[in-house]
């Protein structure tokens, strides 16, 4: 069973946060969910987490609704806000209070503390704690419930090399037990490092939803030539979206789209062009630049108008 996500829409007065958003999260996979900010995630992890309604749409976890839920905490858990913890509070008390909402045994409580290296520092406060710190104690309540699905937003905030090291380890380790993990990030080198898929939204919408696998067979074309203006005014009038910045001109220009394509509208507008190659995605850092460009983005809103 899945984490799914279904046509999901949420609008704040006439601020649409999310249009009709749709993907999901199999069990043994890890998605990276990426996108600007203001993109719509932390409202989509929200809606995930029940702390939002979407105005439209469905949300299951494991083919169930999260309200439907007997105990969620043994079905999802969640690292979304590192900072929530009481600061008077010690590390095991916030931990054991969380576990005594949930029903579960104590001995949990040393397991996860112990899981998220923690075990040491059990009886510091909140509020002595460094922020890479906090996270891993956000990370050892979201396992308190033995999940099997997990949702973490910026869980890499404050972490330094060996705790970087930890939690792709950590989060590994999760999936290859069958767990799924949804984790929105924007360190995209250290993402790609250890994720199986990955979703990128803008302006609400999912833009990309491709295994990391996959990125290096995505379309881009970098062309030139003696009238770099014309060239862009062309192919974008033909609905190509440019993958480079906006007025670019005096570098060459990127697009989505194929050699051939390109090649074609050009040839048939009359225009001169003294390049004209595929561009290979290197990496999913270039991938998310080209996609969420602010001239990917006019054109895409163009499209969206048509």
């Amino acid at each position: 069973m899945t984490l799914r996500l279904d046509n999901i829409s949420k609008s704040f007065g006439n601020i649409k946060a999310v249009h009709d958003l749709s993907f999901s999260c199999a069990p043994g996979t890890i998605t990276g969910f990426i996108g600007p900010n203001g993109s719509g995630k932390s409202t989509t992890l929200r809606m995930i987490a029940g702390l939002t309604r979407p105005d439209t749409g469905s949300i299951t976890i494991a083919g169930s609704p999260f309200h439907e839920l007997l105990n969620p905490g043994e079905q999802i858990g969640f690292l979304l806000d590192p900072s929530a913890h009481h600061p008077g509070r010690s590390a095991r008390e916030t931990v054991i209070l969380t576990a005594a909402m949930m029903g579960l045994p104590m001995h949990r409580v040393d397991t996860v503390l112990e899981s998220v290296g923690l075990a040491s520092a059990g009886r510091r406060k909140v509020r002595s704690l460094s922020l890479g710190m906090r996270q891993r104690l956000s990370l050892a309540i979201a396992l308190l419930g033995d999940p099997k699905y997990l949702v973490l937003d910026e869980p890499a905030n404050g972490l330094d090399v060996e705790g970087m090291s930890w939690l792709k380890a950590s989060i590994r380790r999760f999936a290859a037990d069958g767990g799924a993990v949804l984790i929105s990030s924007h360190l995209l080198n250290e993402l790609e490092s250890y994720v199986d898929r990955v979703v990128i939204i803008d302006r609400g919408r999912v833009i990309s939803n491709s295994s990391i696998g996959d990125l290096g067979g995505t379309e881009v074309t970098e062309v030139d030539g003696p009238h770099r203006s014309e060239i862009r005014r062309v192919l974008q009038a033909e609905g190509i979206a440019m993958a480079d910045a906006p007025h670019s001109v005096n570098e060459r220009i990127s697009v989505m789209s194929s050699p051939e394509h390109v090649g074609e509208i050009l040839w048939r507008n009359g225009i001169q062009v003294s390049l004209l190659h595929r561009k290979p995605v290197e990496s999913l850092e270039s991938y998310y630049s080209e996609l969420t460009s602010p001239e990917f983005a006019a054109v895409s809103r163009t499209e969206e108008g048509k």
